[in-house]
């Protein structure tokens, strides 16, 4: 009972930030902790979720940030807090949000809300309500160290590609590519090593280790992303290289859905394994009941 109510009001929060839903949902799990063990019924302690849920927004409404970019230029967000601030990071895994398009994490214009992509394509993938504290605690450390993992092979894998080729590359190399996949101009061949470092950065950063588990996966899902747009630019530019009559700035857009699905991956993966075990630790604990207790004369 505790559990569906709890859901039900998480379900309505998803106006709050994060860190917000979090806090709120932490100190409503502790109350209705007390209230079972008193033998309490949910429902008619603190009303029905929805109520319960629009009382604690109206409680917050004048806390509540305007927008979600740290600023805005006609319209469109800039941000920059994305590399320091994890609660930024956070917004491109928000299964509760139900845009599928947030701010960048770092520059200008909008980027993918894997959260709300993994809950959209309706594959069951997730639930809104399947990332809370407990199952993110029960994630295993070996499959957190895969996902981080990945973006770091595919970004180590771009720079022995490049440094393989690299004496045989021309002296200049396309430095864009336009809608057709033709080459918008040419740049110094060196150019390819910042692409490359534009997977590899990421990658590295994403390594740490004493951030929390949240954090991690975001970092991962980012870095994966940029791991994989870095590799398809290096990998068109070299071909293009080679064979010049070839539209090879095409493997770039091939790349975006190949992007957000790595970055898809290496958070719902991990996430699902977690749930695994916190379910099989549920039904392993014994019932809690929920009779008050005799009193001893």
């Amino acid at each position: 009972m505790t559990a569906e109510y709890l859901r039900a009001v998480r379900a309505h929060l998803g106006r709050l930030s994060r860190a917000d839903r979090r806090r709120a949902l932490d100190a409503l799990s502790a109350q209705l902790e007390e209230l079972v063990e008193a033998g309490g019924d949910p429902v008619t302690a603190l009303g029905e979720p929805a109520h319960y849920a629009a009382g604690l927004l109206d409680a917050l409404a004048g806390d509540l940030p305007e927008g979600s970019a740290s600023r805005r230029v006609f319209g469109i967000p800039v941000e920059t807090r994305g590399p320091v601030s994890a609660e930024v990071r956070s917004r491109v895994w928000d299964p509760a949000n139900p845009s599928l398009f947030v701010p960048r994490l770092f520059g200008i214009g909008w980027t993918v809300n894997l959260g709300a992509v993994a809950v959209a394509v309706r594959a069951g993938l997730i639930r809104p309500d399947d990332t809370d504290a407990e199952v993110l605690r029960s994630i295993p450390e070996r499959d957190l160290n895969a996902a981080r993992g990945v973006p770091l092979v595919i970004a180590g894998s771009t720079a022995a590609a490049l440094a393989l080729v690299w004496r045989s590359l021309p002296s200049s190399v396309a430095s864009g590519f336009g809608m057709t996949g033709r080459p918008r101009g040419e740049a110094p061949k060196w150019t390819l090593t910042g692409v490359a470092a534009l997977g590899a950065l990421p990658a590295l950063w994403a390594q740490r280790k004493n951030v929390p588990v949240e954090d991690r996966l975001v970092r991962a899902a980012s870095a994966t992303s940029l791991s994989v747009i870095s590799a398809s630019v290096v990998a068109a530019t070299v071909a293009q290289a080679r064979r010049p009559c070839g539209r090879w700035g095409l493997l770039t857009g091939a790349a975006l859905p190949v992007a957000v699905a790595g970055s898809l991956a290496v958070v719902v993966v991990p996430l699902r394994s977690g749930l695994r075990r916190a379910w099989h630790a549920a039904a392993a604990a014994p019932p809690r009941s929920t009779l008050p207790k005799e009193k001893t004369p």
